[in-house]
């Protein structure tokens, strides 16, 4: 008799985690749930096995120490990232960790390549994949005479979201003239963690990038499951966003499939030699289609490519189990799947709270609040939501409550960026 699969997965308050637990403790997986906290959301699904507690994610020594240890506790246990930290985490440390889990997760240069956008933004001029024009320099007076033949707007951003452990995600520069207060901003607010720049120091400076306003409203994704044989896929308009302008999606409709993108997405992954989950970004600006982020992980809407037919945590766990002729079926099935009319995923929480807070201070208009709530009223029936599940109820009150005492805590930095942000 084939022994029972299990899988560890840390970072447990991610939504991206909460839909792996279901989908792999549905299907019989044996799932140990961890944090560095006692109330992130994930731990309180049906599904969690066992909820552990782990040393903080910013102290990456004694993390890895406790992965090997938890590891030699429990052979044969299938281990994956479920957010940027976790992917470079697991990947640079690799020599340790892959000798006491099973993971399909790859090496440190294949995870760089595709999680710092220096590096990325390299190999997608090598293959011909349209992005944004980026801009990178070793100090900020090169970095100002590059932006000098520039065109305004551009975007300021950190190389990479690993271990960013203060900081902005991005922010909007109009004007030649306010980039030395910006980049003086910048290196005032960002931090990254030692174990990180210490690696790899070039990483901790900033970016600039060409700001497309289709950026606000037509994001277009492509996630799924790719290796040396398969990339089974689904896509999605992200159509909203928090904040409006450079944010976290909020609502997606699904697509249908546009074979260009996943060629390019394919020779993205074979280039770099990349094989397991991804999600990738692009912008959607009339028939052009920009990449602006690969997330080779877990990703936070992947309920619903689920529920889209595609199991992907349950494929990940079967490829690093050695399962590969169920994968095989697995994927093969996805493949075949096809929609049954219009299928959506949103977080109704945050979605009332947005349409709520922007329409009393009159970020939105009276009739496009109207419109967002008649767009969730008439998609329900087929909309999957980033937390609340019939079968599986504690998750989305620990959900709620968390984000009662976020606003609490931080009332001025939570309006700024739900009421202020455009």
């Amino acid at each position: 008799m084939m022994a029972r699969m299990q899988v560890l997965l840390l970072g447990a308050d991610y939504y991206g985690t909460l839909a792996a637990v279901r989908c792999l403790g549905a299907r019989g997986v044996r799932v140990f749930v961890a944090d560095e906290t006692r109330d992130a959301r994930a731990l309180f699904s049906r599904y969690a096995a066992e909820r552990l507690q782990h040393p903080p994610l910013a102290k990456v020594d004694e993390l890895v120490d406790w992965l090997v240890a938890f590891g030699r506790a429990h052979p044969a246990t299938v281990i994956y990232p479920t957010n940027d930290h976790l992917a470079w985490l697991l990947a640079a440390h690799e020599d340790r960790l892959r000798d006491v889990f099973l993971t399909v997760h790859p090496g440190e240069g294949t995870t760089l390549d595709l999680l710092d956008k220096g590096r990325l933004s390299a190999v997608c001029a090598e293959l011909d994949i349209d992005v944004p024009l980026t801009l990178y320099a070793d100090t900020d007076a090169e970095l100002l005479a590059l932006a000098e033949r520039a065109t305004f707007p551009l975007l300021i951003k950190p190389r990479t979201q690993i271990y960013l452990e203060s900081g902005i995600k991005g922010s909007l520069v109009e004007r030649l003239a306010d980039l030395p207060s910006t980049l003086a901003r910048y290196h005032e607010l960002v931090r990254f963690n030692p174990a990180l720049t210490s690696r790899h120091p070039d990483i901790a400076r900033p970016m600039l990038q060409a700001y497309h306003p289709a950026a606000e409203t037509s994001i277009f994704s492509v996630s799924g499951y790719a290796d040396d044989t398969h990339l089974v896929s689904r896509s999605a308009m992200k159509v909203l966003q928090r904040p409006r302008k450079v944010g976290i999606g909020l609502c997606f409709e699904g697509r249908e499939p546009e074979p260009a993108v996943t060629a390019q997405l394919r020779a993205l992954f074979t280039r770099v030699g990349y094989r397991g989950a991804f999600e990738a970004e692009f912008i959607a600006d009339g028939d052009r289609r920009l990449l602006i982020d690969i997330n080779p992980r877990f990703y936070s809407q992947m309920a619903f490519d689920v529920a889209r037919g595609l199991p992907l945590p349950y494929v990940i766990a079967l490829r690093a189990a050695g399962q590969d002729a169920e994968a095989d079926r697995v994927l093969d099935e996805a493949a075949r799947w096809q929609p049954a009319g219009k299928h959506v995923y949103c977080h109704e929480l945050m979605l009332d709270l947005v349409l709520g807070l922007q329409g009393l201070s009159g970020q939105m208009s009276r009739d496009e609040v109207k419109r967002w709530r008649a767009w969730l009223r008439d998609n329900r029936a087929r909309a999957t939501d980033a937390v609340r599940d019939p079968d599986d109820r504690k998750p989305a009150l620990v959900d709620a409550a968390s984000w009662v005492r976020h606003f609490a805590k931080h009332p001025r930095s939570f309006l700024r960026s739900y009421v202020l942000n455009r």
